[in-house]
């Protein structure tokens, strides 16, 4: 069997899928398909051989070499594992919700795993307990006048807050966030007392001590700017970087490089590399590399970005050093394996699946994209001169980056278009750019950080050099503010997806097999079984043309046939919200809630979420009942963010 591990992650995926959304043993499902499987095989067998294009017989076998009988049973076997897990692990979720939600006040003792969150009216910190002989997590909040340290051991008293459901049609689940996290609510303190200090696992208290000297060494060299986003882009430590600059970030698609991932591990590699393999030898500097990646791994408080490319990372370095061959599938499939087994939930964090398929583009598209690439010719003047050599290496340094960024975007176009509703047109010049100037700018913050644990007046010497890096990522992030750099996009369909990625899969295939120039016998044969196709549709295109003609005419009777009328109300807090859709598909909507009392603003993180994910991209028609706070305060909001963004179209209907 090739890549055990692999296979079983699949099945291990497969388990944990039907756990959390279909909120059943997976067992259900595979006694029907093995039904099937045998009914199907019987009939296979009783019926004699036809030579036909479309055999699904035929295709059949070749799907037997990959699903044979050890790799069925194995993802079996992983994927029912994992599918326990899942649900006893959601059944103890609940039985906790459910234990302290029935008491008026709580009391446990624990300690602060996490440094200060500072909010307007309260800090937030992390807290680990013991509760019926297992640690648990929780958030707790308590008044500004109570600074507490990371590693604290504290006697609290307080109120439990079990966290919210979803509450709109795909709105956010707060409650699956947070089992993401390993936390099970949040704990309003009204008594705390301190215990002891320094009571946490010694390594994290160590790292969370280098982290926080780190920090407060670099604010105080750099301008509030500089610091927040270097830290963001060497620490992955977003707090203090205010939220338009991170809109900018996102909005340039340059967001990825705040979450600390696979770039800054390479970086790390090659810094250690080049710096002390003449001093300690070569094998020596790769066991010194998996040690400060465990460490860079501890600071940044194991992500699930920074545990995959650093798993990753240590699996390239390891096999050098016991000089095997790397197999690049089998290291993702350890370090997913792991983050799994850590904590199941974390399949459905954003950042993990923006990594994983962010290298799976890679694998799967670059070659093929640098062979397109590679293909195209240009001739210039330049050419006759001394210079070629030096315009071939640039252009293929440049066809190397844009092969890489266009694997990449590929790949998790529809990650963020589901996740996040939004698409940059700038984003291949972003990252471009992006791509030319970010290593310098990393190796140097590296150092920095670095030369910051060792003398502070040696670091303050970098600085300058330091502020202009930071500067340059800034001002490229601006192109999130150009004209239509963020276009608003309905939530795709899950069949959508899929359709997207199948199509992209044989698109990159078939030019695979037309672009070879040894072909192996399958290649030959795939080519000869598409000549035949276009063959059998050139015989036979009257058929096909009416085919496409009834499809069209259907799907046009579809769109135009009247539907229903839809009334769907929104939870938005305080206040009322409504969107009416009409049987013409016209969308109305009517008021949009908010409070004077909370920062918490509806129309952007409620309204605009809502409307997309029910598939529209305008508004017709927006209708204020009244002109109280609880009603009108995020319709102005709303409008004029649209308005602003010149991404969505409002058309009020009504004079006020």
């Amino acid at each position: 069997m090739k890549r055990p591990i692999l296979i079983a992650v699949i099945g291990y995926i497969i388990g944990i899928i039907v756990g959390l959304y279909f909120k059943t043993s997976i067992v259900f499902f595979y006694i029907p398909l093995i039904a099937i499987y045998l009914v199907y095989i019987k009939m296979i067998k009783q019926k004699p051989r036809k030579c036909k294009i479309l055999s699904i017989r035929r295709y059949i076998r070749y799907l037997k070499i990959y699903l044979n009988f050890q790799v069925i049973i194995l993802v079996i076997i992983s994927s029912i594992i994992s599918n326990i897990i899942v649900i006893k692990k959601d059944i103890r979720y609940e039985r906790i919700y459910i234990d302290l939600s029935k008491i008026e006040k709580v009391y446990f003792t624990g300690v602060i795993v996490s440094d200060k969150e500072e909010k307007e009216f309260y800090n937030k910190y992390k807290i680990q307990v013991e509760y019926h002989k297992k640690k648990v997590k929780f958030y707790i909040t308590t008044n500004k006048s109570q600074d507490l340290k990371y590693g604290d051991k504290i006697t609290f008293s307080g109120t439990y807050k079990k966290p919210e459901i979803q509450r709109n049609y795909k709105g956010f689940d707060y409650s699956s966030y947070l089992k993401q996290l390993n936390i099970y609510g949040t704990i309003e303190c009204d008594k705390l007392q301190l215990i002891e200090r320094k009571q946490a696992n010694k390594i994290f208290q160590i790292s969370n001590t280098v982290l926080n000297r780190i920090i407060i060494s670099t604010k105080q060299i750099l301008n509030e700017e500089t610091s927040s986003v270097l830290l963001g882009l060497i620490l992955g430590y977003k707090i203090d970087i205010d939220e338009e600059m991170q809109q900018n970030f996102r909005n340039a698609s340059m967001s990825h490089i705040l979450a600390v991932s696979g770039m800054h591990i390479t970086y790390v590699i090659l810094g250690i590399n080049i710096i002390l393999k003449n001093i300690i030898g070569k094998r020596n500097s790769n066991i010194l590399s998996i040690v400060v990646l465990i460490f860079y791994m501890f600071i940044t408080n194991f992500s699930p970005s920074i545990t995959r490319a650093g798993i990753m990372g240590i699996m390239v370095i390891f096999s050098k050093i016991v000089y095997r061959k790397n197999d690049i599938y089998t290291s993702m499939s350890i370090s997913l394996f792991i983050i799994l087994i850590y904590n199941p939930y974390l399949i459905q964090n954003l950042g993990l699946k923006l990594s994983y398929f962010g290298v799976l583009g890679i694998v799967a598209f670059n070659k093929s994209i640098l062979k397109f690439l590679n293909n195209i010719k240009i001739k210039s003047k330049l050419y006759k001169y001394k210079i070629r050599p030096k315009i071939n290496k640039s252009l293929d340094k440049i066809k190397e980056i844009i092969s890489v960024s266009t694997s990449v975007q590929l790949a998790i176009l529809p990650i963020i278009l589901y996740n996040l509703n939004n698409l940059n047109p700038y984003l291949l010049i972003s990252n471009l750019i992006l791509s030319i100037t970010i290593g310098p700018i990393v190796i140097l913050g590296f150092l920095f950080i670095v030369i910051i644990l060792i003398n502070m007046k040696i670091a303050k010497m970098f600085s300058l050099t330091i502020e202009i890096g930071i500067k340059i990522l800034i001002s490229i992030s601006k192109i999130g503010k150009a004209p239509f750099s963020k276009i608003y996009i309905s939530t795709p369909k899950i069949y959508s997806i899929i359709i997207y990625y199948l199509l992209i899969l044989i698109l990159f295939f078939i030019y695979n097999i037309y672009s070879s120039k040894k072909p192996n016998i399958t290649q030959v044969r795939i080519r000869n079984l598409i000549a035949l196709l276009k063959i059998k549709l050139r015989i036979n295109k009257d058929i096909v043309k009416k085919i496409i003609i009834s499809i069209i005419l259907i799907l046009v009777v579809i769109k135009l046939y009247p539907k229903d009328l839809k009334i769907n109300f929104i939870d938005v807090g305080q206040g009322d919200s409504c969107l009416i859709i009409t049987p013409q598909n016209k969308t109305i909507l009517i008021d949009g809630g908010g409070s004077m009392n909370s920062d918490f603003n509806v129309g952007k993180n409620t309204l605009i979420p809502y409307i997309l994910d029910r598939g529209f991209t305008k508004i017709d028609i927006v209708i204020i009942s009244h002109f109280d706070n609880d009603h009108i305060r995020r319709d102005i909001d709303f409008i004029r963010r649209i308005e602003s963004k010149k991404s969505l179209y409002i058309k009020t209907g009504t004079k006020f």
